[in-house]
């Protein structure tokens, strides 16, 4: 597994990115993760807020969207972001789209049709980004607690096998800079039996859960290889200079990962 971390932080227009250096690779993709800097959102949504429900004004959001759209090249209206529900909802795009509906209640996509890019939203659960190189087939996961408790990853990657005829070994996957088990606390109301082997109990039927590597998991037991995946080893509440963190900050903005083929 390649990890990478901020010493792997890049800028493009004065805004700061991850990315898959194998991904960018390929040439007809463009992804990034982004972080909360680069835009003009004001406290506490400073300064790269994505999300349009947390309080922020909805021009400055816009305008948020509109610039990382100019530095990555592409329409702001290409752009879908979800209305995550913290569910299993899996959306599949195999015609043109048109007009874009603004309220899309799923927490995956799934497409082959360049010109759209495919955008989560997050502060402290996960995004996932998925490329197919043979089948040039590109998915985006918002993978949190329930999400993970439904197997959105594992259906994702089933669902990918079934409409577009990927084979498991051609996708790269990237996981997303997430809330680590050092700072992600559950209790006995949502913890799963499964989840034992990425837990640490603290005690008081509570345990510390790693919620990424539960995702890993799911992943391998689809067939994927260690090789085929990178992680973004930061914690968001552990760093929230770059992060928004719900659980460290309550009221905050959301960073967009998008992916998208050219």
């Amino acid at each position: 597994m390649n990890l990478l971390n901020r010493a792997h932080l890049k800028y493009r227009d004065g805004i700061p990115y991850f990315e898959n250096p194998e991904i960018e690779k390929l040439g007809w993709v463009t992804h990034a993760f982004l972080t909360r800097r680069g835009g003009i959102s004001l406290p506490p949504y400073d300064s790269l807020n994505l999300s349009f429900n947390n309080g922020d004004h909805e021009e400055v959001v816009s305008r948020n969207r509109r610039r990382i759209a100019a530095a990555f090249g592409f329409d702001p209206n290409r752009l879908i972001l979800l209305k995550q529900m913290q569910r299993d909802g899996i959306l599949i795009v195999k015609r043109p789209v048109g007009m874009i509906p603004s309220s899309l209640e799923y927490d995956a996509l799934i497409t082959d049709m360049a010109d759209l890019f495919l955008g989560i939203r997050t502060a402290d659960c996960i995004p996932i980004l998925i490329v197919d190189r043979k089948r040039k087939a590109i998915a985006a996961i918002h993978a949190g607690r329930q999400g993970t408790a439904m197997h959105l990853t594992r259906r994702v990657l089933r669902k990918m096998k079934e409409a577009f005829g990927s084979s498991m070994n051609d996708l790269l996957i990237i996981s997303g800079p997430s809330i680590g088990p050092c700072c992600y606390e559950i209790d006995e109301k949502v913890f799963q039996k499964e989840w034992e082997p990425f837990a640490i109990s603290n005690g008081a039927k509570r345990w510390r859960l790693d919620l990424a590597q539960t995702n890993l998991a799911q992943m391998r037991g689809e067939g994927i290889d260690e090789e085929q995946i990178s992680r973004i080893d930061l914690c968001t509440r552990c760093h929230q200079d770059i992060f928004f963190s719900y659980r460290g900050e309550g009221q905050t903005g959301r960073q967009l990962s998008f992916i998208g083929i050219k």
